[in-house]
């Protein structure tokens, strides 16, 4: 190793422990951090601009005083400063989530779950995260119909199938959540395929709460029509089921949304035990109606099934009829009872994952949610504990005073911790808290 390579080793380690100072603020606790600690924090940020830790310290303030807009600008900033602060990430999302603002919340929730070193606040985030999701959806259905006007206007995105939950037009209610779990199977066979990009059922499902779409209204070719402009798909796949004793019946169509004309009509009939069977070939049918060729790894894909009980698969069907009116720790009781039912049934087993996400989120106050930040914070807000490598270099060519304990659970800012104070006073003097100096030894090894 050059005595170069040395020395720039030992600069760029003695910059990763060196401390930053601790006063206006600099000891606060994140619990510590009140509306009335606001003013004292404006004041440190102001001696010392750019300093992340005061930046998220007082966007913590701001944010417990509901001043939403300043806690914004000053967490953006300690994260533009300090990419890997989770506190300030997990702060910007609540804040965001408060303004409304569901995608920036998004992605500082999905900011944390990646950089995060706490796994209980990751969990929470996680759970966080699936709740911002489907409140964005349905805030981005409210904007789209807020400009169907100019929706109208915009060409679709090309190769882009959105699948309308299907209409039941039986009598027999016990199995009328087959109509969501039918759907969702089409959902899911036809983006096997790399040709064409499908929609999510959520988005779907969003725009067709949004819309107050009923059951008839959902098999009309010019609502399909609408709510492919709404999304901006080319086309909507669209149908009904019905029984008829033992039979299942199933009529379907591929609306190209620019004409509201029927591409690809398709409908089936067959045992209510070969469900399956009968959704792939509707499936089979849709593709071959949009000039489709499948490769045969599509055509394999495809032919897998989620499971081979159909007691399960009404069970998940029920789950998702729950879920969709909002019914989140019913939805997860279902999905549980799907898993049950049978164990390899993984889109059941994830399904009760994600209900029950959006089950906890959506009981969870921002109260509790600080509650979690707050223990999972640990006393102090303000370091990030070098990375391995930084140790590893630091043994062969420096060793610092203090080096926080790795994995210590403790979720802080991004800044190097604060040093320890000294009570400096005189008898009937206020004490003061001076900063000690940070001592960095720097060993040079020969080269």
């Amino acid at each position: 190793m050059s005595a170069f390579t040395c020395w720039r080793r030992v600069l760029l380690v003695a910059a990763c422990v060196i401390p930053t100072g601790c006063g206006g603020g600099g000891a606060l606790r994140v619990q510590d951090v009140t509306p009335e600690t606001v003013p004292e924090l404006e004041s440190a940020n102001a001696q010392r601009p750019g300093d992340a830790v005061t930046l998220t310290r007082l966007g913590v303030g701001y944010f417990r005083a509901n001043r939403y807009p300043e806690a914004r600008a000053v967490l953006d900033s300690a994260l533009v400063i300090a990419p890997q602060s989770g506190i300030a990430a997990i702060y910007l999302g609540m804040t965001a989530e408060a303004q409304g603002d569901f995608t920036t919340a998004r992605a500082a929730y999905q900011r944390y779950i990646e950089i995060g070193r706490s796994n209980e606040l990751r969990n929470a985030a996680r759970q966080r995260l699936a709740l911002v999701g489907r409140r964005e959806l349905e805030y981005q259905a409210r904007q789209a119909l807020a400009r169907e006007s100019e929706l109208s206007q915009e060409p679709p995105h090309p190769n882009t199938i959105a699948v309308m939950p299907f209409a039941y037009t039986g009598t027999n209610a016990e199995i009328a959540p087959l109509s969501r779990g039918f759907a969702q199977l089409i959902v899911t066979d036809l983006a096997k395929s790399r040709q064409v990009t499908v929609l999510e059922r959520e988005r779907m499902q969003a725009m067709v709460d949004e819309m107050r779409l009923g059951e008839q209204q959902r098999a009309d070719p010019a609502t399909a029509a609408r709510s492919g402009r709404l999304l901006r798909a080319s086309r909507v796949v669209q149908g009904s089921l019905t029984d008829r004793d033992d039979n299942l019946r199933v009529d379907a169509a591929v609306v190209d949304v620019s004409t509201a004309g029927i591409a690809a009509p398709a409908s089936g009939e067959n045992l209510l035990t070969r469900l399956f069977d009968l959704e792939k070939q509707l499936v089979y049918d849709i593709f071959n109606g949009l000039g489709i060729t499948l490769t045969d790894a599509e055509r394999a894909a495809i032919e897998q099934r989620p499971t081979q009980n159909l007691q399960a698969f009404l069970a998940w069907s029920r789950g998702l009829e729950a879920e969709d009116r909002g019914d989140y720790a019913g939805a997860r009781d279902l999905f549980e009872q799907a898993t049950r039912l049978d164990p390899s049934f993984m889109s059941a087993r994830q399904s009760a994952q994600e209900a029950g996400d959006l089950s906890n989120a959506s009981a969870q106050s921002a109260t509790d949610m600080e509650a979690t930040v707050t223990q999972a914070a640990g006393a102090e807000l303000g370091s990030t504990p070098p990375t391995s490598d930084a140790l590893n270099q630091a043994s062969a060519g420096v060793t610092p005073s203090q080096t926080p304990a790795a994995g210590s659970g403790t979720e802080t800012g991004s800044a190097p911790p604060a040093p320890p104070t000294t009570q400096e006073h005189t008898p009937g003097q206020q004490q003061t808290l001076v900063p000690q100096r940070a001592v960095v030894v720097i060993v040079i090894r020969r080269p």
